[in-house]
């Protein structure tokens, strides 16, 4: 029931090392501006990984297959917040080199795949609930 404290302390540290390299990524590109480049391409890699995560989610009928049986709407709302969290990742992306490079260029980019994203994100949540049968809500125990 509770966490394994090993876990949380493993979990923790790598934290603290992401905190710590950051800086030192502000430093290399402040040095060489060439390096914005590299960072680009490797979101780009990044985001479309990303995007094939989202589009094997939102596809997958084997996920999550045994809450469907007891709690369709729950798997379909769940699926369709992990969609949507996913699809915000690319703003994130957008937002880091922005502030890499100083150009709103990337931002604007990067939101825009957001939106698409998002947007495919809702049409298949209206389609997972348009599948299921309309059934009455169960009478809450009390």
């Amino acid at each position: 029931m509770f966490p394994d404290k090993t876990r949380i302390v493993k979990i923790a540290n790598l934290l603290l090392l992401q905190l710590a390299i950051a800086p030192l990524i502000f430093l290399v590109v402040a040095t060489d501006p060439g390096f914005v480049l590299q960072v680009f391409f490797v979101l780009i890699l990044l985001s479309l990984a990303v995007i094939g995560i989202t589009v094997f989610v939102q596809t997958s009928k084997s996920l999550m297959s045994e809450r469907a049986r007891y709690d369709p709407i729950g798997r379909a709302f769940q699926v369709m917040s992990l969609g949507a969290i996913l699809s915000e990742q690319h703003a994130v992306l957008g937002l880091i080199l922005t502030f890499l490079s100083g150009s709103i260029f990337y931002l604007v980019g990067f939101t825009i795949v957001t939106w698409a994203s998002v947007w495919w994100v809702r049409n298949r949540f209206k389609q997972n609930l348009g599948n299921l049968p309309n059934t009455p809500a169960q009478p809450v125990a009390e």
